[in-house]
């Protein structure tokens, strides 16, 4: 390390992008000087995360306001977080004064324009696990240094010409602050448990269509517990846009169905290790809960066709369905067939998480911040 640099994490947004940069910032912060800039409405969960993890305290967060005037109509409009083209004008000043500014999305557009000298670098980290086609945006060639899961991410971005000039493969931080973690059982049962985990794009969603029968096929079949946990966008307005006053009353109340529409533990991989059976669509939450290898169901009531869709990559990890009167039959098989389906999940989990002996993702994505940095700042 040449010298001392001064790093900010910016959190502008809910809590899922929480933990893929919060083990890192606390790394960082042991020899760094590591801010998290986010803005007066942000969940208490950033602070007991920090508390929990080593040199945590070391990390200065700051609560910084959007504009005056920009505050207001976001409270009018009950946005609960700032809009980050306001946020970032408004700090902008601030901002420049930091070596390196680190993103786990993509609303650093006003920072191209104002830096001077290529200064702040801009760092990205992704938001999850390599999943659909989303990954593939071209915005990631305005980041000065790109942090990557595994091979499989390395590969694509490659043969799409996503790479910037200084990529590094480090690995999933997110597995490592969770990976000790307890969550206790919700079900008091040896009944087998389905995590249904619908993502929220309206136009590739299973929930739509079979969501609700999904619900009745677990509340007429006793035998199975089911965690229904979607994407925490699924139920919000201007994302999924679905109302969750459509799901009947007795789903909420039955002694088998647990319903989470998006608190901290539908994030944090609580349902990933309380369930034994993973049922959803296109959501990339799945390569979470095949790190431990278990069987899988996709929904496709759309008939895609996802063979030799690079988008619909982890279908490959289990049976695929077109509807809820599929699912007596699939959860039969998912046991008994799951032996076809345990190398896939092996082979995508050593292409989408790297991993050495001696060293945690967290630290290899700390080290390779600093040693970017080290070259290219003078």
């Amino acid at each position: 390390m040449k010298k001392k640099y001064k790093v900010a994490f910016l959190f502008l947004d809910e809590i899922h992008h929480l933990y893929h940069f919060i083990t890192v910032a606390t790394e960082l912060a042991k020899e760094q000087e590591v801010h998290v800039l986010t803005h007066p409405q942000v969940n208490s969960l950033l602070y007991s995360s920090l508390q929990s993890l080593e040199a945590g305290e070391k990390v200065k967060v700051e609560e910084l306001k959007t504009s005056a005037f920009r505050a207001i109509t976001d409270k009018l409009k009950g946005r609960d977080l700032p809009r980050k083209g306001f946020w970032l004008k408004k700090n902008m000043k601030y901002l420049l004064q930091f070596d390196a500014l680190v993103f786990t999305d993509y609303f650093h557009h006003y920072l191209l324009k104002s830096r001077q000298n290529s200064t702040p670098k801009l760092i990205k980290f992704p938001h999850g696990a390599p999943g659909r086609a989303y990954i593939f945006n071209k915005n990631q060639l305005d980041f000065d240094f790109q942090l990557l899961s595994g091979k499989f991410q390395f590969e694509e971005y490659q043969k799409r010409n996503l790479l910037g000039n200084h990529p590094a493969v480090v690995g999933y931080p997110k597995a490592d602050f969770l990976k000790n973690r307890t969550s206790k059982d919700i079900f008091s049962n040896n009944k087998p448990t389905v995590l249904y985990n619908p993502h929220f794009d309206p136009a590739l969603s299973s929930w739509k269509k079979t969501g609700l029968d999904v619900l009745e096929f677990f509340y007429q079949n006793k035998e199975y517990n089911v965690i229904f946990a979607p994407h925490l966008h699924l139920f919000q307005k201007k994302k999924g846009g679905e109302d969750s006053s459509t799901i009947p009353e007795k789903f909420f109340k039955s002694e088998n169905i647990h319903i989470d529409l998006g608190s901290e533990a539908s994030v944090d991989m609580s349902y990933v290790s309380n369930a034994d059976i993973y049922l959803g669509d296109v959501s990339s939450q799945v390569f979470e809960f095949i790190i431990n290898p278990r069987p899988c169901i996709f929904l496709n009531p759309y008939d895609f066709a996802y063979e030799d869709d690079i988008a619909f990559r982890f279908w490959q990890a289990g049976q695929v369905i077109q509807s809820a009167n599929e699912l007596e039959q699939a959860l039969r098989k998912a046991t008994t067939q799951f032996d076809r389906f345990k190398p896939v999940q092996e082979r995508m989990n050593e292409e989408n998480f790297y991993s050495e002996d001696n060293s945690t993702a967290t630290q290899r994505a700390a080290r390779a911040i600093t040693e970017f940095l080290d070259k290219e700042i003078s």
